[in-house]
Order: C-alpha cells, then structure tokens, then sequence
C-alpha cells in the first residue's frame, strides 16, 4: 500500500549517512514506499557524509548515531556549523535512549528514530515533523537575529549603538589592560556643531536625512578595524586599537574635519556640517572604560570651547605635542620644494697652526613660523614620511658644488680643505649612497678627495658586510670616510678593521670630561692613544673652552670643532669668517711637560 502525503511540487533530496548497508537498504526501502518522489545519496561514513553535505543542498539528512570514524553527535554539531546550509536533520539508532534522544535534539536535530521503527508511515510523518520543525527553528533564528539587529545596531544610521559600542569597547580595555597596550588605543568622541539648529529650524525628519548622510561620509573616513558607532542624538564615537603611535588618532581626526569641507547635499540644499571631536588615548589620561569616555568628554568641548571644527586631546600636553608634530610633518612635505632647506657649515681648525682645516655640512630648516630648525627636530619625521633619499640627496649636491665653487678663491686654492657630509643609515641600504655620492660629484665638478662621508657607529652594523662592501668602492673612488661619534655606539673593533675609516670623531660627551676629573680625561687620552695606534686621523668634536682644546691637541687631536670657534653658520657668513684669509685662531703650543 502507497502512503499518501500532501502535494509536493518538487522532489525531496535525502542524505542517509549510515555504515550499515543493510540499514541503509532498509530506509531506501520505506522511502520508496511514500508518494513523495525522493532522490537518494548514500554516505558510509562521516567524511563522506559532511562531504556530501557541504556540495549539495539537501532536504532532509539521515544520521546514524554511531559511525566507524566518529561519534554521529560530533558528526551533527559540524552539520549545524555550516550556517549557509538549512537542513532538516533526523537520527538513526539501535538505542532506545531518552539522554540520548535529548542530546541529539539539543545538539540541533529534528527528531529521533529507532532503527527497528523505521517504515514507511512512520518515517514519512517524521520526514514531515522534522521539516516543520527545522522551518519554525529557521525563523525563530531570523527573529532573533532581527532583534539582535536592533539590539545592536542605530536603526537610523545602520551603525553600531551604545549598547554594541560599550560591550566593544570594554572588550578593548579589557585587552589593553592584560596586553599593556598603553597607547595603542583612543577613543574619538565627535559632536555635530549647532545641530539642534537644524532640528529646531527644518524639523526632526530633515534632522535624521541628514543624521544618515553624515554617518555615511564619516564611514569613509575610519579604518576597517575601527568602530564607529552613533551614541544618541548628534553623537557620534570612533573605537581605535592596534595603534602604532599615538599621533594615528589625530592623523584620523584631520581626516574627518577635512571630509566635511564639502557640504552635503539634502533636498537640493547645501549643508555645511562639522564636528568637534575628543581624542583620549588609553593609559595616558585612564585606564577604564568609562574614565576613557569621559576623558573624551571634556576634551571634546574643550574643542567646542576653542572655536569648534577641530579635534583635542584631552592632555593638554600630548595634544600641543602631537599637533605640533602633524604640523610640522605637514610643512616638511613642502619645505625643499620652497626652498626652506639650508646647508650650514662649521669650521674645523688646526690647533697648531689656528687655521681652518676642514669643514662639515649641517642641515637646518627655514621654518617661516618655527625659526630654524636643527635635523634633531625633522628628520626623524623625514625617515617616516619617506623623505630622506630626496633630502640626502640634495644635501650632497649643495654641499659638494658649494666646496667647488669656494675652491676657486684665490686663499682657498692651494689648501685642501674637505668637506664632510654626514650619511643617514637610509642611505646605506642598497645602493643609494653609491647614486647619490656619483650624481653630486659629476655634476659639481669636485675632486671626490676633497668629499668626506660622516657615518655613525650604530648605522654600520645593522648590515656590517653589506655595508663595507659600499664604503670600499666609495673608497676606490678616491673619497674620504669618517667615523661620527666614536665611543658612543656598539662597534667594535673588529668592525673598525672591516671598514676602510680614514678618521675618528671623538663624540663630545667625552670631551665634556676634561676638567671633571682624572677618570673621564683618562678615558679620553685613551681613546686618542687607540686612534693613534690604529694610525687615523683624529677629530675632536664639541670643543667648547680653551681647556677642552688644549687637553685633545696635546694629546695628538689634528682638528677641533666646536662652539670655541663657530656654531654652524650659513654660507655666506662661513665664507666671510674663514675663506678670505683673514681668519687665524691662537695656535695651541706643545704638550707641556707633567
């Protein structure tokens, strides 16, 4: 006898993961005997089984409880983790259970069959129960899911609530605190300026049109692993980690002031919308979720309190630092291309005979509104902005045809003076340096002897063979090598043996020590004694007294640099003091008898 069923309209696809065959046989046999047209594919174990599953969309499956390679409750809990397939699941099994039973149908069955029950009229009404079950689960799971939404979600602006913002963001302190993530997480609070003029002159509907076109423009602006939520009202807040440095928060700060310089467009109107906005960065003003949003609070109408339509820190500090910098960063970009940029040079003198001996080129900055700027100020900021190679460059060629052109005073001619040029670590990779030095002495004409190339300790032993095979082929090409702040890095002196130095600069932290005792005067004779015996040639950096010039040249220093004889000082007053023939320090005598 047929079973009959209600109508169907379309085929029935079953999956029966069983090991048995003759269980199997049994249920394709019972199947067959319902009106329903079925199509049937068979799967004797669980990968197989999930395999099928996960190809094809089927109806209902068949699971047999236990498998030969894993336990049909395991199998069931890996069907349900597939959240793109909706499928009806009905267990097999010998065991007349209850616990089991139960575990099948929390772990998300739809029924539970006794291998031995199985006939045609018993199964077809479990066919039909599970489905219906499976259908009433599916949209309890979309209701849920729904009120989830609003739980979570604006449902003007689609964005995340307070609700979601607060739970994420103790999440985040949460981190912060464990990790010690101090600095590496703000909070942007942001507040529309004079909004409650719209409301209360257009009304509240053309409030919240313009409420969702503001809340899609600031989405334009955050990262994809930023929150941005809307709190209430004209409130909105950005959730910020994994920070590299804490100037990041107002780099994003800038970006949405300066998205907002366009007006939005509403119902044919021009809006001219913008915002002040509260930077609290976590571990420098709190610790806590709700000291950090208060932090963000009063920095934000500290903003307002300061003419709106920008962003504060809450530290007065950090914000004058940090937008000092932004500043800063914003006119470096500039600055060589307006002409900012300035070679200064200071003079080294030959003790013995008081004349200048040689020279070092020293960038400075033409601020228009700072002053100028020593390269301690900028050019860090030029290392992470990318604009060394540039910078590098043009310091060389200004420096090397400045010397030419000096070289042709009639005073100048017969000495030969060098000029040296201090070497970013930047320069030392590849083979920038190997350009920059060609470019600066073919264009400028100068004789590559008379060019000296200032490297530090430190930038000679990030790659120490890379690094000596560059030096030897500049020195192959007649140019002079200088080690800068000798004593204050981590070279050895196997590393002095590596690389072809001509001459040791003598830091002037060492220098500083003549007069404050036998110990740190010792250890400068000493470090003079070891150029000596390395035979090269010395330069005594820093020199500021009579007695700090006196103590290196008697104990063998062939140049001083320093205050005592200039500060770096631009070209044209270089070439007044030094170059005409008039200069002449005192010389210093012999080393007096102790």
């Amino acid at each position: 006898m047929m079973l009959t069923a209600p109508p169907q309209t379309s085929t029935l696809d079953i999956l029966i993961i069983d090991d048995d065959e003759v269980d199997r046989r049994n249920v394709i046999r019972a199947l067959k005997q319902v009106s329903v047209s079925v199509n049937i594919i068979e799967a004797n174990n669980a990968l197989d089984g999930l395999l099928k599953a996960k190809e094809t969309l089927f109806d209902v499956i068949l699971l047999d409880y236990r498998l030969p390679d894993r336990d049909g409750i395991e199998v069931l809990k890996s069907l349900r983790l597939d959240k793109t397939h909706h499928t009806a699941i009905i267990m097999l099994t010998h065991q007349e259970d209850v616990s089991l039973a139960e575990q099948a149908i929390e772990a998300g069955a739809q029924d539970f069959l006794l291998k031995e029950e199985v006939n045609a009229r018993r199964l077809m009404r479990a066919l039909h129960q599970a489905r219906h079950r499976h259908k009433l689960e599916a949209e309890l799971s979309r209701s849920y899911n729904q009120l989830r939404e609003l739980a979570e979600h604006d449902a003007l602006t689609g964005l995340a609530n307070r609700y979601d913002f607060e739970r994420a963001l103790a999440f985040a302190v949460s981190r912060a605190k464990r990790e010690n993530l101090h600095g590496k997480m703000a909070v942007l609070l942001l507040d529309l300026d004079r909004f409650k003029n719209v409301n209360d002159t257009y009304g509240h509907a053309i409030g919240d049109q313009l409420l969702i076109k503001v809340a899609r423009r600031l989405g334009t602006t955050t990262r994809g692993s930023d929150l941005l939520a809307r709190l209430g009202g004209d409130e909105f807040v950005v959730l910020v980690q994994d920070m590299e440095r804490v100037d990041q928060a107002i780099l994003l700060a800038s970006r949405i002031v300066e998205a907002f310089k366009k007006p939005i467009v509403l119902d044919g109107m021009e809006w001219h919308v913008t915002m002040s906005i509260g930077i609290a960065v976590f571990g420098s003003c709190a610790n806590d979720a709700t000291e950090l949003m208060k932090c963000a609070d009063i920095a934000m109408y500290r903003a307002k309190q300061e003419g709106r339509n920008q962003s504060h820190f809450y530290s007065d500090q950090l914000h004058q630092a940090v937008r000092h910098r932004m500043y800063l960063e914003r006119d470096l970009r500039h600055a060589l291309r307006n002409e900012q940029l300035q070679v200064y040079y200071q003079a080294k003198i030959n003790p013995f005979n008081g004349q200048i001996g040689g020279m070092e080129a020293l960038l400075r900055w033409h601020h228009p509104v700072e002053g100028v700027l020593t390269p301690g100020v900028f050019l860090p900021m030029a290392e992470e902005l990318g604009l060394m190679f540039e910078i590098d460059q043009w310091v060389m060629r200004t420096a090397c045809a400045q010397l030419q052109e000096w070289r042709s005073l009639p005073f100048l001619h017969a000495l030969d003076l060098t000029v040296a040029v201090n070497v970013s670590a930047i320069q030392l990779q590849g083979d920038n340096l190997i350009y920059t030095v060609d470019e600066a002495l073919l264009s400028s004409g100068l004789d590559p002897r008379f060019l000296e190339l200032e490297i530090t300790e430190n930038a000679l032993i990030r790659d120490p063979h890379h690094v000596a095979a560059i030096l030897h082929k500049l020195v192959g090409r007649g140019v002079k090598l200088s080690l800068d702040d000798f004593g204050t890095g981590y070279s050895s002196f196997g590393h002095l043996k590596l690389f072809p130095i001509h001459v040791l600069k003598i830091d002037q932290s060492f220098v500083a020590g003549v007069g404050k005792g036998d110990s740190p005067e010792r250890l400068l004779a000493a470090m003079i004694a070891f150029a000596q015996t390395m035979e090269l040639s010395l330069v005594a950096e820093g020199i500021e007294t009579e007695r700090q010039a006196n103590f290196c040249a008697q104990r063998g220093c062939e140049l001083l640099q320093g205050y005592l004889y200039s500060r770096p000082i631009p070209s044209n007053e270089f070439e007044d003091r030094y170059l005409t023939g008039n200069f002449r320090h005192e010389p210093i005598g012999p080393q007096s008898e102790e």
